[in-house]
């Protein structure tokens, strides 16, 4: 066979060689795009391993890869290398508005584009497209968008001015496999620097919520100090208030008291020296005897008072200042807690009404039970009576088989349902800026509470106020 003959065998082998070896260089090509879009690398250097690979396989100097902005409407060059751009050879970083350029064109139609010269012309003369950026002087342009589902991240360029490289339909489709690989490592790029982003941010508000609990516990605390101080303080004025009371009350039987014992001693040294004189007549003595015995049944009388008002205010004083639990007969204590508050009672035209069985008794902190009966008492003459001249006031015991029930109510005022809302709430009071420091109903509740018992209570405006206090017989700590 002749050298002639063999010549198109050669030829045809030639050509399957190439084919074979383009298939391989694209076979591997295209695995290194995939597997380099898994890899943990910045950005940028994957951007030119990307332009590397991809120039492996088809004539790629000329190439750029742009980001879009959606909202702001426009690329950035993230990656770019042009032969013909001498005086901006790198344009990376560079923003370009999105127009009607080869690339906005891309990007509008979402669609891979092969392109030269005749072909733009007619897209520009069908309005396609206005102008082209940079070099025109290319022979053929290849653009694919960057698509990750529905998400476009952006778009690769290839252009070449070469008239012997011509892109064809197989390039393009190379240049939009590497397209779309690369937008799936943008994306998980972008995923795993939001994750990173939301993390730190997760970090940082854990540790400023550790620090607003913090100083939030250190807030409470310190309130809880504060209110115990002010409730404790609350007790110590109303204890004062008793004394103060206390103090003004016997002073009006001891004075009498004074005032006997001076007259009778005024008619002693009168008899005594009629005596010694020899004047002392019958009629003198009997007068003297009749001075005794009403200065001695007023001394005795006052005595009594002022012995009845010292009882009362010593149980009841050291009861409040105190907590320990006794035994008490229940009609007899209330008596005394409202002869503790006599001095206060005896000023207004007020009445108070007490139903109470002589024989319950209750093993109970007594000292408790006298401030919640004396609160409720002055809660009413201060606040419930402060436009009633002759208010009323009714305190109903029931005894029941575990509970003793305390109905206590007054015909005041009474309270809006807003102000019945937070009655127990520390500082609420309706005398805000008149010396009121609300702390009066809440130490009502929280003493009512520590003897393991329950209140309840209701009200109308301008129909007065009820409560029900429901305590077991053994309300010791």
């Amino acid at each position: 066979m002749s050298e002639q003959d063999l010549k198109p065998s050669y030829q045809q082998l030639e050509q399957e060689l190439l084919a074979l070896t383009y298939s391989e260089k694209l076979q591997h090509a295209l695995f290194k795009i995939a597997s380099i879009s898994h890899d943990d690398l910045e950005l940028q250097s994957l951007y030119q391993q990307v332009h590397e690979i991809t120039n492996a396989v088809i004539e790629a100097n000329n190439f750029f890869i742009a980001l879009l902005n959606e909202e702001e409407q426009h690329i950035e060059l993230v990656y770019f290398v042009d032969e013909k751009d001498v005086d901006e050879k790198d344009l990376t970083g560079k923003i370009i508005p999105l127009e009607q350029g080869l690339t906005s064109y891309v990007i509008k139609t979402r669609i891979p584009q092969l392109l030269n010269q005749s072909s733009i012309e007619a897209l520009i003369e069908k309005g396609e497209i206005k102008d082209v950026l940079g070099s025109g002087e290319f022979t053929s342009w290849i653009g694919a968008p960057m698509l990750s589902g529905e998400t476009l991240h952006g778009v690769i360029v290839a252009q070449t001015y070469q008239d012997s490289n011509q892109y064809t339909d197989n390039d393009l489709k190379v240049l939009n496999f590497v397209a779309n690989q690369l937008a799936s490592a943008i994306e998980s790029h972008v995923n795993e620097s939001q994750r990173r982003d939301a993390q730190q941010r997760l970090a940082e508000q854990h540790r400023l919520l550790e620090q607003q609990n913090k100083q939030l516990n250190i807030t409470i605390k310190h309130l809880q100090t504060t209110q115990q101080e002010l409730v404790q303080k609350e007790k110590m004025a109303s204890l004062g208030g008793l004394v103060a009371g206390i103090a003004h009350e016997i002073n009006t039987p001891l004075g009498i008291c004074v005032t006997g014992v001076s007259h009778l001693e005024e008619e002693f040294n009168f008899i005594k020296s009629r005596y010694e004189e020899q004047m002392l007549s019958e009629e003198d003595l009997q007068d003297f005897f009749t001075e005794l015995a009403q200065g001695l049944a007023i001394l005795k009388s006052n005595t009594i008072r002022g012995a009845a008002l010292v009882k009362s205010f010593k149980q009841v004083a050291v009861d409040q200042s105190s907590n320990e639990t006794r035994n008490i007969n229940l009609k007899a204590y209330i008596d005394e807690i409202l002869l503790s508050l006599k001095p206060k009672l005896k000023r207004v035209n007020h009445q108070v009404i007490v139903e109470c069985p002589d024989q319950i008794t209750m093993n109970i902190n007594a000292g408790a039970l006298s401030q919640i009966l004396s609160n409720l008492i002055l809660n009413s003459l201060i606040h419930g009576f402060e436009e009633h001249d002759h208010g009323r006031i009714q305190i109903i015991v029931r005894s029941k088989k575990t509970a003793i029930n305390i109905h206590y109510a007054d015909n005041g005022k009474g309270l809006t349902g807003e102000q019945l809302s937070c009655l127990f709430e520390p500082f609420f009071t309706t005398k805000r800026g008149q010396g009121g420091s609300g702390l009066g109903t809440h130490l009502i509740y929280n003493l009512v509470q520590s003897l393991g018992g329950k209140i309840k209570v209701k009200s109308e405006e301008g129909k007065g106020l009820a409560y029900l206090i429901s305590l077991p017989y053994s309300s010791g700590k």
